[in-house]
């Protein structure tokens, strides 16, 4: 699934991490292990995307929060510039 934030007045991506299309509206991921009572929880959200002359789509994504470590979040992988 892809990772945004939100930039200015839009959604940019900013890479992907391996969660399933059909996780639920928060994902909570536990900080020490999966025994771990901590859990950072993410949003998942949607965003349209357009391209070129297709009609647009709309897709499943994670919306970080200011300040949000996508470093957790499980097979994350920034993408490159």
């Amino acid at each position: 699934m892809k990772v945004v934030v939100w930039d200015g007045e839009q959604k940019r991506v900013i890479g992907r991490a391996d969660v399933p299309l059909t996780a639920g509206p928060v994902l909570e991921v536990p900080l020490f292990g999966a025994a771990s009572t901590i859990i950072e929880k993410y949003t998942i959200g949607t965003m349209t995307v357009v391209r070129g002359s297709e009609p647009p789509s709309v897709e499943r994504v994670i919306e970080l929060a200011t300040g949000q470590p996508p470093e957790l979040l499980p097979g994350w992988s920034a993408l490159a510039s």
